[in-house]
């Protein structure tokens, strides 16, 4: 039987936790009031297909919402689309993460005193599109040749998402601190991807391989499995146990040792059903 060793810390992180524990709660509370999350409670199908399976679904846009109970995205959502669910009289049970909420306040707060604000991330993630929401005045970049082609105010604060990798937001700041040795930077990384991408490199030293198992649209697993791939490691990127493919079980017959990481938005029965999978191929 192959080795299979886990990375010492993955999976599920605190502000994930909690936000599948509100809506756990609600299934569990069985009250007849309707109940749905404001998009995706995380990024992981499966957590969201059980609960829609449940009775809570994920409900795309704010025009959508006109009764019940609405739960707000892990990933936080601009204030004006807030103040418009409050507006239409709807329960708002608030599943944002802690550490993005943090951020919000931030951009706030140096918004009101004039900043231009400039924010690192995925342009199209729920989270970049809510820290947005907090900003008068704001650009979005995402990668150091967007930061070569900016135009920085003498007065700028720097955020970025929480789920990008260290070394993305320092080589934005390195440039943008060349066009303006001035501007605030404040580094809004969360610990858990930090700790996460710490954990995946110290695997790879280990292994001849490695599965990195979470969502495709989970910007954190993504960059676990781009941090493999940097290390030159044989690596995959599944969602779950039905991804193992049979080219993937053959290509894995050359090694004798294999990682497994997973995305902060991945429960731990995921990454149990794809190790007792690849136990029962091995």
């Amino acid at each position: 039987m192959k080795k299979i060793i886990r990375a010492d810390e993955m999976g599920f992180c605190m502000g994930v936790e909690r936000a599948v524990a509100i809506v756990q709660a609600i299934a569990d509370g069985n009250s007849d009031q309707k109940a749905a999350t404001l998009g995706p409670i995380i990024h992981n199908q499966q957590i969201v297909d059980k609960f829609t399976k449940l009775g809570i679904p994920a409900i795309e846009s704010v025009d959508d919402v006109h009764e019940g109970k609405i739960v707000i995205r892990a990933h936080g959502i601009p204030p004006e689309e807030r103040k418009k669910l409050e507006n239409k009289g709807v329960e708002v049970v608030d599943g944002t993460c802690p550490k993005v909420i943090a951020s919000h306040k931030i951009v706030q707060k140096y918004s009101s005193q004039g900043y231009h604000i400039v924010i690192v991330g995925d342009r199209n993630h729920g989270e970049i599109k809510g820290l947005a929401g907090y900003a008068r005045d704001f650009d979005i970049i995402e990668s150091p040749q967007e930061a070569e082609e900016l135009n920085i105010p003498s007065k700028t604060m720097v955020i970025c998402q929480t789920t990008i990798k260290e070394n993305e937001f320092d080589s934005v700041c390195r440039i943008l601190l060349q066009k303006n040795g001035q501007i605030k930077i404040h580094n809004s990384i969360c610990s858990a991807t930090n700790n996460r991408q710490t954990a995946v490199r110290s695997l790879a030293e280990k292994v001849d391989a490695v599965i990195v198992i979470g969502g495709k649209n989970s910007a954190n697993t993504q960059r676990l499995f781009l941090t493999v791939k940097e290390l030159h490691i044989p690596c995959w990127h599944i969602s779950g146990a039905e991804e193992i493919s049979a080219e993937i079980y053959e290509d894995l017959k050359r090694y004798d040792i294999i990682g497994l990481t997973a995305g902060a938005s991945t429960p731990d029965w995921v990454v149990e059903e794809v190790e007792n999978r690849l136990k029962t191929h091995s």
